[in-house]
């Protein structure tokens, strides 16, 4: 099975476990550094008020590892935790909320000769990113975004 199918059943595994305790799914990722596989999956709270806590992971992890390790065979580590500062976006509603935020997107085609771009997402309107590249305006349209994540600034 591939990674991306494996993260995908991941994913139905785990959505169901977060309704209840008002944890919103970030991320999975399933992917093998060296000798040894891990299943990474990354929370926040719903509220998106309130900092996930290593409670938090602890009681996700203890949720979902026996169903998890029924489909995996292999030996892998299981990591449950917050994003980040410099979180994923992976669906349009996170690009949504972050609007005012400098982010980062790694498109699938060029646009005006690059694939990588960093600016202020100014707006999304429908399917369109609205992204302000040093004075800029740049309109990405988010089936073209590849990845996509927030840049933090000290």
């Amino acid at each position: 099975m591939l990674g991306k199918q494996i993260e995908e059943k991941i994913e139905k595994i785990v959505e169901p476990y977060l309704k209840d305790l008002d944890i919103e799914l970030v991320d999975v990722e399933y992917l093998q550094d060296g000798a040894s596989w891990y299943v990474r999956v990354y929370i926040e709270k719903s509220n998106y008020e309130e900092n996930i806590t290593l409670e938090d992971c602890a009681k996700v992890s203890g949720l979902i590892e026996d169903d998890i390790d029924k489909l995996i065979e292999e030996k892998y580590y299981l990591e449950v935790s917050s994003p980040g500062l410099e979180r994923p976006l992976k669906k349009l509603k996170d690009y949504e909320r972050f609007v005012g935020e400098k982010i980062k997107v790694l498109l699938k085609h060029k646009i005006e000769d690059k694939r990588n771009y960093t600016g202020v997402l100014e707006n999304v309107n429908g399917e369109t990113l609205f992204l302000n590249v040093d004075g800029k305006k740049l309109e990405i349209p988010f089936n073209e975004v590849k990845k996509g994540n927030l840049v933090f600034e000290f």
